[in-house]
């Protein structure tokens, strides 16, 4: 990892954002998180108009979730609010974020599962929206922003239901929801009550944590969804779940 680029990239991080690092324990409002558990780095950044810079990693892919402003790829495609770009390992991708205005990101780094010839550039906006169905009924409609066949791990974006939450599970991968808009609620096996986070937060599952969580009843609740390998889900009975959440006290 280039880890002085890295440290450049994250510099200009909301200083008010308290939820802006998967890698800082800040974000975690309990002591039960094993940072061993958590496979990815994803960090929150704010880049300064007129910013240049290149990725030109051997090994990983630098992949930029655009929230707000734009930016300029290889000095000909301009992306902006939605796109997703992955700057592929192996070459030189440089970008130019606009004169005017400042980007507003999420930068997630990790080793390429698959060559890419070029950087992938996507919006979700032209991505269909898919529904989740769980026990007959519509869970979460989600669109795939990123699949595993391109960077080994998903790139989601969520919307639970006003008032959904889902059934106890846990996953076999770490993964990791930004709130966009609404109230997402989230339970671990550990909290033994519901936790409540809003736009610009970041929630974390280590894999192997018993956990449900979905939207307050107030409005749907909008995500992105990271993992760092593919998809997979497991539900857990009662028994089970009353388990795992005893020997977690």
């Amino acid at each position: 990892m280039d880890k002085e680029l890295i440290e450049t990239l994250t510099s200009g991080k909301k200083p008010l954002q308290k939820n802006n690092s998967l890698v800082n324990e800040e974000i975690y409002d309990a002591q039960y998180v094993k940072q061993e558990n958590v496979d990815m780095q994803i960090d929150e950044v704010e880049l300064p108009a007129s910013t240049n810079f290149k990725w030109n990693h051997d090994v990983n892919n630098l992949i930029l979730i655009i929230l707000d402003g734009k930016v300029l790829v290889n000095g000909s495609t301009m992306c902006s609010k939605g796109d997703t770009i992955v700057a592929p390992a192996g070459q030189e991708t440089s970008f130019t974020v606009d004169g005017e205005n400042a980007i507003h990101g999420l930068v997630m780094v990790r080793e390429e599962s698959k060559h890419l010839t070029a950087p992938i550039i996507t919006n979700v906006n032209d991505k269909p929206w898919i529904p989740y169905v769980e026990n007959g009924h519509v869970h979460l409609y989600l669109k795939n922003v990123l699949t595993p066949d391109e960077i080994g791990g998903c790139v989601m974006y969520l919307d639970y239901p006003a008032g959904h939450i889902t059934e106890w599970h846990d996953h076999s991968f770490t993964h990791a929801a930004y709130i966009t808009d609404g109230v997402f609620i989230n339970e671990s096996q550990f909290d033994q009550q519901e936790l409540y986070f809003g736009p610009g937060a970041f929630v974390c599952g280590p894999k192997g944590q018993v956990m449900r969580h979905g939207a307050a009843p107030e409005q749907n609740c909008h995500c992105y969804f990271l993992t760092d390998r593919p998809f997979s889900l497991h539900y857990l009975n009662k028994e089970d779940v009353d388990k795992v959440r005893h020997e977690s006290l």
